[in-house]
């Protein structure tokens, strides 16, 4: 089953499918027909970074792309860190 990551705190586990497919050229929809993953959860995998696939689905994209887990998922800032970086100021303003 998928999940988003628990630890939101210590920052946060994040997929780069995106950044991976689009570098090759390829399509969610392409990359679910050569994996044998639905094009719903390509395509939400895709278009989500803080969507992290189950471990049956990660080792088919991986297989399939001929890559390892790292290489599509990474440790991203803690959410507090991007709320500040997007305001500008790095510092995050009270009540948030």
């Amino acid at each position: 089953m998928p999940f988003y990551s628990s630890h939101p705190g210590y920052g946060r586990l994040v997929n780069t499918l995106k950044d991976v497919l689009d570098s090759r050229g390829l399509s969610s929809f392409k990359l679910s027909r050569t994996s044998d993953v639905s094009p719903t959860t390509a395509r939400k995998i895709y278009s989500d970074p803080s969507y992290i696939p189950s471990p049956d689905v990660l080792e088919k994209i991986c297989i399939t792309l001929e890559i390892q887990p790292g290489d599509i998922l990474r440790i991203g800032p803690k959410l507090e860190t991007t709320v500040a970086m997007v305001l500008g100021s790095g510092v995050l303003p009270s009540g948030l």
